[in-house]
């Protein structure tokens, strides 16, 4: 199978994977547990809350764990390994069918954190995946071309459970004497399945290894990957606060409506697929380090922005701008890494990447609630963002050629 077909297979991936965190993790599930599932919406928001930190926990634990003993063993990685998180995901999820009341409260939390481990292996899977499928002088255009895809399955998924929801009895979000929400787990294991297969299908025969006596310090003292390591840290927790508390801001500071905060990250994932599109068409001219530059600038001045504003109007201007820039800066970050490494390093080091990313999910959010907490002021705690961001920019901010 020729390259462009599996960038083809490789984006669809994506595609598929992309409605778990948006129909899961994000919109309608968590919402969902806490008002019908939990007991009551405080306990159950703090139950949320925690299960998602112990999958991040355990997904760090995991990666760890397997970079130490791939250092020992030098194993070697088959694609088809990757089918037992790809069942998991898909079985777990559609498990959570079952629960639509408080008999069961931890039973779906369960279900959860196994699914977001096997998500967070899969994405591992899904970047390891990119220099089998495009050459080092596109790379960029494909890790750009691959993130706004997943934002389309991501979008269009969430606009087919909206519009399910629109057409119920009276929006009361009951067909034929279902509640909708209790098919969300179902929808996301068959639009995993319907389409992820592929890209196994024509990876079949791909393996990837992890050389024995492997070292990530021996690859953290290159110049371009040491700068680029610890300014991504920082500019990442940037990028996860801002998901993590975009909701919170919105409804707290500017009293959204739920229909507006589902209004808001459709159009951020619009802005996002736009933002991915452009950049496509420029990052492997002018550099992948640039195209990161240039967005954390963007989004350093924004969020700085979005701690002064007063009205809707100008919030939701900020914000698509935000969403314009959040999709490139990761995508960039992907294909940086990639150009960055021979190919024998290729699963290590995005294992490490992996470390780096759901440790970023505990680290950032857990700093901010902590700032708000002290000073009892929302926008002081998110100050954070901007802070993070222009010190990032400080560190990646020498010359390298990538």
């Amino acid at each position: 199978m020729n390259k462009l077909k599996k960038l083809k297979t490789w984006c669809l991936f994506d595609f598929g994977l992309s409605s778990y965190p948006t129909l899961i993790l994000t919109f309608f599930f968590g919402a969902y547990y806490v008002k019908v599932i939990a007991i009551d919406e405080v306990s159950g928001t703090s139950d949320w809350g925690l299960s998602i930190s112990i999958s991040s926990f355990i997904c760090v634990t995991l990666f760890t764990l397997f970079l130490k003993i791939n250092k020992r063993l030098g194993l070697t990685l088959k694609s088809l390994n990757f089918l037992i998180p790809f069942l998991l995901l898909i079985s777990c999820t559609s498990f959570l069918y079952f629960f639509n009341d408080s008999r069961f409260i931890y039973l779906p939390l369960l279900f959860i954190v196994i699914s977001f481990v096997a998500f967070e292996v899969l994405n591992l899977f899904y970047n390891i995946s990119l220099t089998k499928i495009a050459s080092r002088k596109n790379i960029g255009f494909a890790s750009n071309i691959g993130w706004s895809v997943g934002y389309l399955g991501g979008l269009l998924s969430l606009f087919i459970i909206w519009y399910l929801i629109r057409l119920s009895e009276n929006d009361s979000s009951v067909i034929y004497s279902e509640n909708i929400f209790v098919f969300i787990g179902p929808f996301v294991g068959f639009w995993t399945l319907l389409f992820c297969t592929p890209h196994f299908l024509s990876f079949k025969n791909i393996s990837f290894k992890i050389p024995a006596n492997f070292s990530i310090l021996r690859i953290i003292k290159t110049k371009t990957i040491r700068s680029f390591i610890f300014a991504y840290f920082l500019y990442n927790n940037a990028v996860i606060c801002i998901f993590a508390f975009a909701s919170l801001f919105a409804s707290i500071l500017f009293n959204f409506s739920e229909n507006e905060i589902l209004l808001l990250g459709i159009f951020i994932n619009l802005a996002g697929i736009i933002g991915c599109l452009f950049f496509a068409k420029f990052e492997d001219n002018i550099g992948s380090r640039k195209t990161i530059c240039i967005c954390i600038i963007s989004l350093t001045i924004l969020t700085f922005l979005l701690l002064f504003i007063k009205t809707k109007l100008f919030f939701w201007s900020l914000a698509l701008f935000i969403g314009f820039f959040i999709g490139p800066i990761q995508a960039s970050s992907r294909s940086y890494l990639s150009k960055s490494i021979g190919e024998k390093d290729v699963l290590s080091i995005f294992t490490f990447y992996s470390v780096l990313g759901n440790s970023c999910s505990i680290i950032g959010p857990f700093f901010i609630s902590i700032l708000i907490s002290i000073t009892d002021s929302i926008k002081i705690g998110l100050t954070l963002i901007p802070l993070y961001l222009f010190l990032s920019l400080l560190i990646l901010n020498k010359k390298t050629s990538v």
